[in-house]
C-alpha cells in the first residue's frame, strides 16, 4: 500500500507513531432482504450464534472491568448481559424471521422499534434510561451479525493510535485509561471536546481529516504531526526517519521550557500572574503540577456523569473531590458544577434524569440551568463540594450563567445544604468562594451586578466566541467566524474585567484563549492576573509572561480598542509578539 498524506488541524502539539485503531461509532448499516424458500433454519442459527458470540464478549468484557475495579462498568455490563438474555427480543426475533421470512438484522431491528416506541411512551425516567441500554445492545448484536466490529474501546494495543468519524466524550473519558498514542478524526474543531481533551492529556491530536476513515485500516502504520496537523499514513522509511528528527528537536525544546516552570509567572516589569491547570479526570493533576500550575482553575464535573452514565450520587461526588483537592496539598481547586450539553454530550436520559439533548443543545437544557431543574441532585453535588472544602482551598464556580436570578437560586440551595452540614456536625469552609462563568453575551452585558453577587468570576472564552457570533465551534463551514481577536470579544473582555475590578473580585479566563501565546498579550493589557489552561500549555505561557511587559500590553490594549477588524487587532498582537 502506498504512503498518504492528510492535512488536518493540529489541536495538541506533539509526534506520535504507531498503528491505526479504528473506532467509527456510525451507526452500522442494517441489510434487508427476503429469504429464499428454505433458509429459516440456516438464518435462525445465524441469529443464535450472534446472540452466543455477544454474551461471551460481555462476559470478558465483565470479567475485565471487575479485575480493575471498574464498578461501575461491571454493573452496566451486568445490565446489558440482562437485555442480551431477554426472552421476549429473542422470541420475537426468531417469530419475524420464520413469519415474514426476512434475514435476522431486519427482523432485530423491526423488534427493537416496537421496544423503542414503548419506552418513548413511558413517563418514568428509569424506563426511558433502560431504551438507551437496549439501544447499546441491539448494537452489539447487529455488528456481530453483520461482522463489523464490536469493541471499539476496549483491547486497544498499546501503540494504538485512534482514528475515527468523531470521538464523544464518554469515550473519551474511557480513552483517558488507556495508552493511547494519538488522536485523529474527521470532525471538529480547536476548541471541542476530544482536542480539549487530547491537550489535556498530552495527546497528539489532529483533527478535521475528512476522509481517513475510509482509507485507514486497523493495524496500518500512522504518523501523527499534533502541531502542524499533518497525518501519514503507511509511511516510508524515509518519512519515519524525518519525523523522528522533528520529534527529538521538540523533545529538546520542552526540555528547556519545563526548566523554567517552577519560577514564578511575573512580567519583565513586575506584575505577577496565576497560572492554573484545568482538568476532567484526577489523572491530570500529576501533569498539572510537573508543569508548574499553581492550582486548578476548572475542575470540569460533568465527567463524572458521562463517565458513569448516571448522575453520581453524594458519596461518589465526594470521593473524587476529596481525592483532587488532597493531591493539591493546599492549592486552590476550583470546582464547575455539572455542564452537560453543548457538545458534552451524552444520549437522552443517560444522565438518570430528563433529556439534556436537542435538535440545538447549546441553546437548550444544559449547566445550570439542568441543575437547578434537578434540585436534589444539585444538592447532591453542592453538598460534596463543601465538605471537600474541609480538605483543603476550595471553590464553587457555576456554568452557564445567563441571569441574577439563576444566581440567586443557587445561592439559596447552597444556604440549605450548609445548614444540613451544621445540622449533621460535618465540618466544611464557610467562607468557600462562590463564583460563575462568564459565557454568554447576557453574562457580559449583566457583568456589574454579578460582580456585586459573587467572589469571583471565570471566564470561558470558548462559549462566549460561539455564543457571540452564533458559531457552532464544530461546524468547519463556519469555522471562519470564531474569531478570539474579533473587536467583539475585545470589548466584553474588557466589560468583565472592569466590572470585577470595580467589585474588587478576581477573574480568572479559563476558554483556550489562556493557553494560546497569540492572546496572552490582550488578555495580560486588559487587567487578567489568573489563566486556567491545559498543563501543557503552562509552561510555553509561563516563559512569554516572564519576557513581557505589562506596560506595552496596555498601551497595546489602548491601540486595540480603537480597532474595527480581526485584522487590526492581530497585527497589534503580532507586533508584541515580536518585540517580547
Amino acid at each position: 500500500m502506498t504512503t498518504e498524506t492528510f492535512n488536518g488541524l493540529g489541536v495538541c502539539p506533539g509526534f506520535s507513531f504507531g498503528k491505526v485503531q479504528i473506532v467509527d461509532r456510525r451507526r452500522v448499516s442494517v441489510p434487508r432482504y427476503r429469504l429464499r424458500t428454505g433458509k429459516s433454519e440456516a438464518e435462525l442459527d445465524r441469529f443464535e450464534q450472534a446472540v452466543a458470540a455477544s454474551e461471551k464478549q460481555l462476559v470478558e468484557l465483565r470479567d475485565k472491568a471487575a479485575r480493575t475495579s471498574m464498578k461501575e462498568v461491571e454493573a452496566l455490563l451486568d445490565a446489558h448481559g440482562t437485555i442480551l438474555r431477554d426472552k421476549a427480543l429473542h422470541e420475537a426475533t426468531r417469530d419475524l424471521i420464520r413469519t415474514e421470512q426476512i434475514n435476522a438484522e431486519w427482523a432485530l431491528s423491526k423488534v427493537v422499534k416496537k421496544i423503542r416506541d414503548m419506552f418513548d411512551g413511558l413517563d418514568e425516567d428509569y424506563f426511558r434510561e433502560r431504551r438507551s441500554d437496549v439501544d447499546v445492545v441491539v448494537d452489539r448484536l447487529l455488528r456481530n451479525l453483520v461482522g463489523a466490529e464490536t469493541e471499539l474501546l476496549m483491547n486497544l494495543s498499546p501503540d494504538c493510535i485512534v482514528v475515527a468519524y468523531d470521538l464523544s466524550p464518554a469515550d473519551t473519558v474511557a480513552l483517558a485509561r488507556y495508552s493511547v498514542k494519538g488522536f485523529v478524526t474527521e470532525t471538529g474543531g480547536r476548541t471541542s471536546h476530544i482536542a480539549i481533551f487530547a491537550r489535556s492529556m498530552n495527546i497528539p491530536a489532529v483533527v478535521g481529516v475528512h476522509g481517513i476513515v475510509e482509507r485507514a485500516g486497523t493495524g496500518d502504520r500512522i504518523v501523527v504531526d499534533g502541531a502542524a496537523g499533518v497525518v501519514v499514513l503507511r509511511p516510508s522509511p524515509a518519512a519515519q526517519t524525518r519525523f523522528r528528527a522533528a520529534e527529538r528537536r521538540r523533545v529538546k525544546e520542552e526540555a528547556a521550557l519545563l526548566a523554567d516552570r517552577h519560577l514564578p509567572a511575573e512580567t519583565k516589569d513586575g506584575v505577577r500572574l496565576t497560572l492554573l491547570g484545568n482538568i476532567e479526570v484526577a489523572e491530570e493533576i500529576d501533569a498539572v503540577i510537573a508543569n508548574g500550575g499553581e492550582g486548578i482553575g476548572l475542575f470540569r464535573t460533568e465527567f463524572l456523569v458521562i463517565e458513569r452514565r448516571r448522575m453520581p450520587n453524594h458519596e461518589e461526588h465526594l470521593a473524587e473531590y476529596k481525592n483532587v483537592v488532597k493531591a493539591m496539598a493546599g492549592k486552590t481547586v476550583t470546582i464547575r458544577t455539572i455542564d452537560i450539553g453543548g457538545d458534552k454530550y451524552v444520549r437522552a436520559n443517560d444522565s438518570g434524569g430528563r433529556a439534556v439533548t436537542g435538535a440545538n443543545p447549546a441553546l437548550g437544557m444544559r449547566a445550570i440551568r439542568y441543575s437547578l431543574r434537578d434540585v436534589p441532585a444539585f444538592k447532591a453535588q453542592l453538598k460534596a463540594v463543601l465538605e471537600a472544602s474541609a480538605e483543603g482551598s476550595v471553590r464553587l464556580l457555576l456554568p452557564l450563567v445567563t441571569t441574577i436570578e439563576e444566581v440567586r437560586q443557587a445561592r439559596a440551595i447552597l444556604e440549605e445544604v450548609r445548614a444540613e452540614l451544621v445540622a449533621e456536625g460535618k465540618p466544611f469552609d464557610p467562607a468557600m468562594p462562590f463564583g460563575v462563568m462568564i459565557e454568554t453575551p447576557a453574562a457580559v452585558m449583566m457583568a456589574g451586578p454579578l460582580a456585586r453577587e459573587v467572589d469571583f468570576f471565570s471566564v470561558g472564552t470558548n462559549d462566549l466566541i460561539q455564543y457571540a457570533f452564533a458559531v457552532d465551534r464544530r461546524n468547519d463551514d463556519v469555522a471562519y467566524l470564531y474569531q478570539p481577536a474579533a473587536p467583539a470579544v475585545v470589548r466584553m473582555l474588557k466589560m468583565v474585567a472592569d466590572a470585577a475590578q470595580a467589585a474588587s473580585i478576581p477573574v480568572t479566563v479559563c476558554g483556550e484563549m489562556a493557553a494560546d501565546p497569540f492572546h496572552v498579550p490582550l488578555l495580560l493589557g486588559l487587567g487578567i492576573r489568573s489563566l486556567s489552561m491545559s498543563a501543557l500549555s503552562i509552561p510555553l505561557v509561563k516563559r512569554l509572561l516572564r519576557r513581557a511587559s505589562y506596560q506595552d500590553a496596555v498601551a497595546m490594549v489602548e491601540r486595540v480598542l480603537q480597532a474595527s477588524t480581526v485584522q487590526e487587532v492581530e497585527i497589534e498582537l503580532a507586533k508584541a509578539l515580536e518585540i517580547w
